[in-house]
């Protein structure tokens, strides 16, 4: 696989992580950070959009990375695309 592909599906993973993160952080963690009294979740409404979103940003990471893996010749890109599919399960979860 040529170089730039790979560059390419490299930048889409890490696009896709920076997403995936921005779409769970809570906006309100600097205040309850700031206000010990309020509770988590007190402020403003309660919907797991940025959950199902961050979801989908995985599905696409997964879809990405398999086509990645079935493409590549090399063993070591193989189980780089591997790692970096724990990596973003792992991200996703703990998350």
């Amino acid at each position: 696989m040529r170089i730039f592909i790979r560059v390419i599906l490299f930048l889409f993973y890490l696009l896709c992580m920076v997403a995936m993160y921005l779409s769970m952080v809570d906006k309100y963690d600097v205040i309850y950070d700031m206000e010990p009294t309020l509770s988590q979740d007190s402020l403003g409404h309660n919907s797991n959009n940025g959950a199902v979103f961050g979801g989908l940003i995985l599905l696409l990471i997964f879809m990405s990375q398999m086509l990645f893996f079935y493409f590549e010749q090399s063993k070591k890109w193989r189980w780089a695309a591997v790692v970096m599919t724990v990596l973003a399960f792992l991200f996703f979860f703990i998350r």
